[in-house]
């Protein structure tokens, strides 16, 4: 058992036999620690970790086993928002659990990638596609995903739930940025607390230059930086539709501080490709409401925070140079080489195996979207992108809550990050936000259709603005 199986273990059984409701908030939480384990062991020369993660979803699937066995439906019911998101979900995990044991027989000895390999490695270093655990492992995750969707799906019923869930992604940010901030203060930061699964690469020891690069509590630099340039893109999504106040443009900044700090090329791509979006999205253009603020009371305060940012990237040479060495200096590097190698033989694999990919955790290229077209195929693709279009539709949009704009933008900079650079289909903060957003997202609609009908939320104490759009509001 390692340090963070003693913290995780014992409060998953507190949580899962006397407070049921803590399951999924602690989700969120354990979501952080990506790399690292609560135990590790072997079979025969497979060597795994189980993550926090991955402990407290069996945990989740063993509760939604108790809701059906107790006479409750698998699949939300027929009137349910999420019924069929969750159908798309259960329709794409069957896919790829007959992909993961097909595919690799019926393609057998094909070149691939090893999931378990870093991808800074030449055509040569390719390996014969063959059935392996790693397969195995990949399909018991996505399973353990979907049920944790399908759970929250069950439980999370009112606004105070929904709320209780964005209030720990609030605690999730708040624990990333500060390990972040300590790892750049201190010199005897605990990497191997958080970095103990010897199944991942651990690459939190990166140096460029005179940088050592910020990590948090993730693997690697470009993992911590995607996570927060998602979660910067949230909060800034947040302020702009109403979150207002020099607190929420402090988290801002200290985001923004600590993705400078990670030197991720990810993590800055990801921001700038966001700050684009959101532009756009909540820029001068769009339909404004006739209580929402001006576009330069809006804006100005949001560059100003961006300029502050700038102004401490410059006044670091040490950490400019870093910059400048992973954004302009990156595009001719051996690094981004392999990666692009990497996502063009996927698409190699993709037309040589007639769209139907190699199987799920069979191949590891550098960007997701590859992931999926080069494991899953077009069949996998297809689903995962409806389930994605199913979400956007459920979205309120320019006048949702500002705690629901918080955790949708911020899933959707992650899906931005991912698919530049992180393959991963079952990383944990991915599937952690997504329970997030379904939850609210499946509360808020199903309230929306109770205003329609004259009802009221059945949230206690709350009650929801007769305005559909307006968002929760005190009750009076």
């Amino acid at each position: 058992m390692t340090l963070l199986g003693g913290i995780f273990i014992p409060v998953v059984l507190v949580c899962f036999f006397r407070k049921p409701s803590y399951l999924l908030p602690l989700l969120v939480i354990a979501s952080l620690f990506e790399a690292g384990s609560v135990f590790n062991g072997s079979i025969g020369n497979f060597v795994f970790g189980v993550p926090p993660f991955a402990f407290v979803e069996v945990f989740i699937a063993l509760r939604l086993l108790i809701v059906v066995l107790q006479g409750g439906m698998f699949l939300p019911s027929e009137n349910n928002p999420a019924r069929s998101i969750a159908v798309l979900l259960l329709a794409f995990l069957a896919w790829s659990l007959a992909s993961s044991f097909v595919m690799p027989h019926v393609f057998s000895g094909m070149p691939v990638y090893s999931p378990r390999v870093g991808l800074d490695i030449d055509y040569s270093d390719l390996v014969s596609l063959q059935w392996s655990l790693s397969n195995l492992a990949q399909v018991i995750y996505l399973a353990l995903n979907v049920a944790a969707v399908l759970y929250a799906c069950h439980i999370v019923r009112t606004v105070g739930q929904a709320d209780k869930l964005t209030k720990t992604l609030n605690w999730a940010v708040f624990i990333a940025v500060a390990a972040g901030l300590l790892q750049h203060l201190v010199s005897s930061y605990p990497y191997e607390v958080f970095s103990s699964n010897p199944a991942y690469y651990q690459g939190f020891d990166q140096e460029l230059g005179d940088i050592h690069r910020i990590s948090s509590t993730f693997a690697e630099p470009s993992m911590a930086g995607s996570f927060l340039a998602a979660v910067a893109s949230g909060l800034l999504a947040c302020y702009l539709s109403g979150r207002r106040g020099i607190r929420w443009l402090l988290a801002i900044l200290l985001v923004i501080v600590v993705l400078f700090d990670t030197t991720a090329t990810t993590g800055y791509a990801a921001f700038a490709g966001m700050l684009c979006i959101m532009g756009i999205y909540f820029g001068p253009f769009g339909r404004r409401g006739r209580n929402q603020p001006s576009f330069a009371k809006t804006w100005i305060p949001v560059l100003f925070v961006v300029c502050s940012a700038a102004v401490y990237l410059m006044l670091n040479p040490s950490l400019l140079e870093a910059f400048l060495s992973v954004t302009v200096d990156k595009m001719g590097g051996m690094s981004f080489a392999h990666r692009l190698s990497a996502d063009i033989y996927a698409l190699m694999i993709f037309k040589d195996t007639y769209g139907m990919g190699v199987g799920l955790g069979s191949n590891r290229p550098s960007s997701l979207v590859m992931t999926f077209l080069s494991t899953v195929g077009i069949v996998g693709t297809s689903l995962f992108a409806m389930v994605l279009y199913k979400i956007v539709k459920l979205f309120p949009g320019r006048l949702a809550p500002s705690a629901l704009q918080m955790t949708f933008w911020s899933l959707v900079g992650l899906l931005v990050a991912q698919s530049i650079a992180v393959p991963d289909i079952n990383r944990p903060t991915l599937w952690a936000l997504f329970v997030v957003v379904v939850a609210q997202l499946n509360v808020y609609a199903k309230n929306r259709a109770m205003i329609a009908h004259g009802q009221w939320s059945i949230a206690p104490k709350v009650r929801i603005s007769p305005d559909a759009t307006a968002g929760i509001v005190p009750a009076s």
